[in-house]
């Protein structure tokens, strides 16, 4: 049987297998990185195929120094970051898994999302009240709506139970604010990167060609779609990298104008 998650980033895993091969080449070819766990090791690979699309497995080391595959999973890194705050982390070590629930930049808008790089930020990026996360839903399915429609964020157990089948999988649907055209480096397969305006949160989705149904994509069309929730959280030296420079459209005139001189 197919593993779905792999198929949104224009892989095919048809068997157990297949995905066993697919972890030896990121065992072989990721960028490896570990984390002390309990008294255990856990060993993460970071395969990155380019476009932004990658595959992590996750080895667990017992204390006993038994090593066994643990997981492997597609990946995406996202362009832009939310904020989450408050947040709580549940890990699966034996699983290679964890889990973090919390709310976008301290609002009402809930998230839960597979995190994959555990292993890359260490046990130092979890201290802080905030999260800086990249988050971006891989789709099993997508439609371009034929008409402007309400936007949507829910939990897939809810909206469609029958299809949910990990607890981070949401039902979502919202306007097009930007897309590009990706292709997956290795298999090949079309892609789409796509920003939406979901009303409670803005959203980064990546979706394959093959799984996009209805009209013409475009900017301001309506986008609903089914995905497995992922996201990276960003380290100190992470955030250091995406600062941009001056704003060379801010005057400092209009900065200076602020202060008066007391007399």
């Amino acid at each position: 049987m197919m593993d779905a998650t792999f198929e949104t980033i224009g892989l095919e895993v048809p068997s157990d297998k297949a995905i066993n091969f697919l972890a030896e080449r990121a065992e072989n070819q990721g960028e490896p990185t570990q984390l002390s766990r309990r008294g255990a090791v856990l060993h993460g690979r970071c395969w990155k195929l380019g476009e932004g699309l990658e595959v992590w497995t996750v080895l667990y080391e017992s204390g006993t120094g038994d090593v066994f595959y643990a997981n492997c999973r597609p990946g995406f890194r996202a362009r832009y970051m939310q904020r989450i705050a408050p947040w709580a982390l549940t890990e699966y070590d034996e699983e290679g898994e964890a889990i973090v629930h919390g709310y976008c930049d301290g609002s009402d808008t809930e998230v839960l999302f597979e995190l994959q790089n555990l292993t890359e930020v260490g046990a130092a990026g979890f201290r802080a009240k905030a999260l800086h996360v990249g988050l971006c839903g891989l789709a099993y399915r997508a439609r371009v709506c034929a008409r402007e429609m309400n936007s949507r964020w829910l939990p897939l157990e809810q909206s469609a139970p029958s299809r949910a089948a990990h607890e981070n999988d949401w039902s979502l649907r919202g306007r097009v604010l930007e897309f590009k055209p990706l292709r997956n480096p290795l298999s090949g397969s079309e892609l789409y990167w796509i920003y939406l305006d979901l009303g409670k949160l803005r959203l980064e989705v990546l979706v394959n060609a093959r799984a996009l149904s209805g009209g013409k994509l475009g900017v301001g069309t309506t986008l609903s779609a089914e995905v497995w929730l992922q996201g990276h959280v960003l380290d100190e030296q992470a955030l250091q990298l995406r600062y941009a420079g001056v704003d060379t459209s801010f005057s400092m005139t209009n900065f200076w104008s602020h202060f008066s001189r007391s007399t």
